[in-house]
């Protein structure tokens, strides 16, 4: 199965599903098993079935603090060093949805221009409920970027 998000990027895995809020909306994308990352088809270099073999998630939308942006494209690298986005630093972003997202920044993979994932370190994701999605014992996570 392969869903491709709003950046470009496209998730396969054997089952993609949405936690949506009580309006239907999307706020969190989830695969499940064997997972790789692709950008217009070919596998990104260390996002294949290795780096995710138990499945990969991510929240949906533009986190609060770079909403002026009003999308993921119009974020600039400025509105991303001003958020706090620089390596090495804690960020906690909450998003729309009420997500809460909280991890050290390591790194950014931009291809053909387009930022599409950020990696971290650290993290932990909570969601609206309050519930775990993702838990800082669980290694670096890979934000995908999308709307």
């Amino acid at each position: 199965m392969q869903h491709q998000l709003s950046s470009g990027l496209t998730i396969e895995s054997e089952a993609i599903a949405f936690s949506r809020d009580a309006d239907g909306r999307a706020y969190y994308v989830r695969a499940e098993g064997p997972t790789r990352l692709l950008w217009r088809g070919d596998v990104i270099k260390g996002h294949d079935q290795s780096r995710h073999p138990q499945g990969f998630s991510a929240p949906i939308g533009v986190p609060d603090s770079l909403s002026a942006a009003g999308t993921w494209h119009a974020v600039t690298d400025q509105m991303l060093i001003d958020s706090g986005l620089v390596a090495g630093n804690t960020v906690q972003w909450r998003y729309p949805s009420g997500v809460v997202f909280q991890a050290r920044y390591l790194d950014s993979t931009r291809l053909d221009g387009v930022l599409v994932l950020m990696t971290f370190e650290e993290c932990s994701i909570t969601a609206p409920s309050g519930d775990v999605l993702y838990d800082p014992s669980w290694g670096q996570f890979d934000l995908a970027i999308a709307e």
